[in-house]
């Protein structure tokens, strides 16, 4: 099966360096855009975050690996002032300390940007197992989807609705396992990549580490139109083997 699409019915999409015609039909009656699949401009991975030894081999090992990205309209244009966009966090748990672990998730947003959470832009959970399966943990009865954020020491915490790991709010992960949350943000100013949206990781009492990507948004809202049906694939599902659900 293919990758699963996540619909944002209500993102509307902006139009830039349009040429003077084309922004003049545009003017007069816009016309509906067809179906898009919105990309991920991803930035630098973190390798290692947090560290355990491995409860077989008694080898030093990461715990935890990953990245954070924004979204952007094909082929290359970037969300403007006022439109909605997503980032996610994509996180695997390549260590194996055996017991799993409890991991804390915070982000923290640059000036100019705040969440943008409704019922037509809802945040995304996800996550992959060692079988492989995909796990929707919006739906599961252990964890949920948060739709809002407390603040917390490194901006916002993400803490499962319905008690995570054993009600401490934390998201259960274990070698093999992958998770993959997707939060709807907009823009009030224009973005330069020059200020990063961070997300904080927390694998383990006193272990701690970052990712973060400087989104990139343009001012340019004169010419835009209502889109429908915007797409965005995970992550998860573009991993081998593919896990089933994908």
């Amino acid at each position: 099966m293919s990758s699963p699409s996540l619909l944002c019915p209500a993102v509307l999409a902006a139009l830039f360096l349009l040429a003077p015609a084309q922004a003049a039909s545009l003017r007069t009656a816009p016309q509906p855009e067809p179906n898009l699949v919105l990309k991920w401009f991803d930035g630098v991975p973190n390798f290692n975050i947090g560290n355990n030894l491995n409860c077989i081999t008694q080898a030093f090992e990461t715990t935890v690996s990953g990245y954070t990205g924004f979204t952007y309209l094909p082929p290359n244009r970037t969300h403007a002032v006022g439109e909605v966009f997503y980032t996610h966090l994509v996180l695997g748990h390549p260590g194996n300390p055996c017991t799993g672990s409890a991991v804390g998730i915070e982000i923290s947003l640059p000036p100019g940007v705040q969440f943008a959470n409704s019922a037509d832009n809802p945040a995304f959970c996800f996550s992959r197992n060692a079988q492989p399966a995909l796990i929707n943990l919006g739906t599961d009865p252990d964890y949920g989807c948060p739709q809002s954020y407390p603040i917390s020491a490194n901006g916002y915490r993400l803490i499962a609705p319905r008690g995570g790991l054993g009600g401490s709010g934390a998201w259960g992960m274990a070698q093999g396992f992958w998770i993959e949350m997707l939060v709807p943000l907009v823009a009030t100013t224009p973005q330069l990549g020059n200020n990063q949206i961070v997300w904080t990781i927390n694998p383990s009492l006193g272990q701690f580490g970052q990712v973060g990507v400087g989104p990139q948004i343009n001012n340019d809202v004169l010419f835009r139109t209502s889109i429908e049906d915007q797409l965005m694939n995970l992550t998860l599902c573009t991993l081998t083997p593919v896990a089933a659900g994908c």
